[in-house]
Parts: C-alpha cells; structure tokens; sequence
C-alpha cells in the first residue's frame, strides 16, 4: 500500500488516463491547461499569474508522468507542490522553442492527445476523466467549502451601511487569501446597481440597503462557488416574494441533479419552473450553471446539451431573478447530493428538505 495520500490519488488518475491511452491506440498524453493540471497533480498549483498560461505542462506515457516546468520554478515545484512519483525537467525561460522542444521528445510519437487545442494533435475535452472525485479530493473539497462559506459568514456579518462596494470585496478577498483560497471571481453589487446588473463588478459606491456577494475561490485546484445577499433593512414583501419563488427554481435544479440525466432534460424541467413561477423566460438572461471541480464551471448547462449528470461529480447551479441569486457547491454521492458551502452560523431555512441561506438582516 502507497503510503503518501497524493501517491495513491496520482496512481488512480494515471490509470484512468492509461486505460484511454490503451483504448484510443495512444502513446502520449499532453496537459497543458490548468485545471486538468492541478487535477492530475493531486491539488498541485502551478499558477503563478492569473494573466498567464501555467508555469508548466505535463506529458503522461504508459510507463512515466513529467512535469515540464520553467527553470524559473526550479526546485520550488518538486519541494512544494508535486506529489511523490512525478518526473521533472526544466525549459529555459529565455529559449521561447525549449518548451516545446522538449514536449516533442517526451511525446516521441504522432499518437498523442491533449488537452489543448493548436498544440498539432488531436484534442479533447477531459472532464469525463476528472469524475469521480477521488477520496483525497473530496476531502479537500469538503474543507474547501466549508472555510469559503465561513469566511462569508465572517466577513458579510460585520457589515455595515455607509461601506464600499470595494471595501466589502477587500475584506471578503483578504480573509479568504489568509485561509489560502484566491478569490478567482469577487462579484459585491449593491442596491440599484445589484437590480441592473448580473455581474456586478465591485465599485466604490457606498452601500445603502441591500447586498449581494459571489466568489469562486480556489485552492488546490478546486472551486467553491457560492452567492450570499444581505440587507440593513427589512426586504420588501416583492423581494421577499421573489426569492421564495426563486428557491423553487433552485429546488427543482437539485432534484433533477441525478446520475444519468441529460442536460437538456434537466433544462427542460428548470423552464417549466421559471414559466411555472411567473418568469418565464428570466433564464434567458443569465446562464444557470453547471458542473465544477477544478474550473468555474467545467461547462454551462445549455438547452439542448446532450451531455450526463455523473454520480462523483460537483455542481454549482445559479438561478437568478433581478436582484436576486442562489448559488452554493454541491456533490453528488450515490445519487444523494451533499452542500459543501454551508455555514450553520449563517440563517437557513429548511427549503424542499434542505438548509437553504436566506438574507441575512443586519
């Protein structure tokens, strides 16, 4: 038995892969996006700046997996971030073709896959490789989730009127940094603003009644999505009425978040929810989620998608009327879904058999 956690995790996910590469005739794999990185590195991060590709890529054969990283990140990787196991060699950062280069040695043949298109081979989408989570990773998930709606908790509780949009998403993206999450999206929209807009980008205008925040935050590769609205003074009874009916929409998205499903089918009983509920056509008008893990959204659930809701898997829905979201992580396990997002501390109703945030009156 493998005694590093991560080894046992990288020899699961290697099989996976391999057992592709066996059906499919390949000799190669090639990783260069970041999430399928951070997933096959067992929670490694190997991004150094938002604004750039990774620091690395990954070349995974039949017989061996390597990390092709700038010689920039010599020595940090394998002492900080790369589980036991894992190969290493370094390009030169100042030799804009050793990258490449050495990809082309490593791959040694035409029958590679990647999972980035223009590399000169075929390309793929790898989600269906990524589900189910591994135990290590949805122990790592669960503590995910649990630390980013604590730090909304936290944060949007010692809130008062007069603040900043800025100043909310200040504090929201430092406490999350010091549990070490970086908030990826940060979304604080107040008042008219928050009626307007889908995605409020944080400005300096002060906050007078009402206030939504949304993250992605991320660590170890995973994200914990989730929205959280609060006032400084009683909602009116239309507001109230329309999140109720919201949590509806919500409910039904859940229900229907089983193995097996098709998308469509499941965008289909999400419409007949909004029609059912006065808004028909309010789904229109921003997208309403989807599967998560190791990208914001692996992708969004569309109207005619004909792809599968898999047990093992993690979602992150977002119904939303004017003015008004829903959104936290969940799991799908043996058919049953877990929230990953909740904080007790944070005021729950009992919505459809689930703790479900209400706003938090402050």
């Amino acid at each position: 038995m493998l005694a590093d956690p991560r080894q046992q995790e990288l020899a699961e996910k290697l099989a996976r892969i391999r057992l592709m590469m066996a059906a499919a005739n390949l000799d190669a794999v090639h990783i260069a996006n970041l999430g399928n990185l951070s997933w096959l590195l067992c929670g490694a991060d190997l991004l150094v700046s938002f604004a750039d590709a990774p620091v690395a890529e990954a070349v995974v054969t039949q017989t061996a997996v390597t990390v092709v990283a700038s010689n920039i990140e010599r020595g940090r990787l394998s002492a900080e971030e790369l589980p036991n196991g894992v190969n290493i060699v370094y390009a030169s950062w100042f030799e804009p073709d050793d990258l490449g280069r050495i990809i082309k040695e490593l791959t040694a043949s035409d029958k590679v896959l990647s999972d980035t298109a223009g590399r000169g081979w075929p390309s793929r989408d790898f989600w269906p490789l990524r589900v189910p989570l591994t135990v290590g990773e949805l122990r790592r998930y669960r503590e995910l989730g649990q630390d980013a709606a604590m730090v909304f908790t936290d944060v949007l509780s010692g809130q008062k009127a007069g603040v900043s949009e800025h100043e909310v998403a200040a504090n929201l993206a430092e406490a999350l940094r010091a549990k070490g999450m970086q908030p990826v999206v940060l979304l604080v929209g107040s008042d008219e603003r928050l009626m307007r807009f889908k995605h409020p980008l944080p400005q300096k205008k002060k906050v007078e009644k009402r206030l939504m925040a949304v993250a992605c935050a991320r660590r170890h590769g995973l994200y914990a999505n989730l929205t959280r609205l609060l006032g400084f003074e009683p909602e009116p009874k239309a507001l109230r009425r329309a999140y109720d009916e919201l949590l509806e929409i919500e409910a039904v998205m859940l229900e229907h978040s089983r193995h097996g499903i098709l998308v469509k089918d499941w965008f289909a009983q999400v419409q007949e929810v909004y029609a059912a509920s006065g808004h028909q056509d309010a789904w229109r008008d921003h997208h309403q989620g989807g599967p998560t893990g190791y990208y914001t959204r692996d992708f969004v659930a569309r109207p005619d998608s004909e792809r599968m809701l898999v047990d093992g898997s993690a979602y992150a829905w977002n119904p939303s009327l004017a003015g008004l979201k829903v959104e936290d992580t969940v799991v799908l396990i043996n058919d049953r879904l877990e929230i990953l997002s909740e904080d007790p501390r944070w005021p729950l109703r009992v919505f459809a058999g689930r703790h479900r945030p209400e706003v938090l009156s402050l």
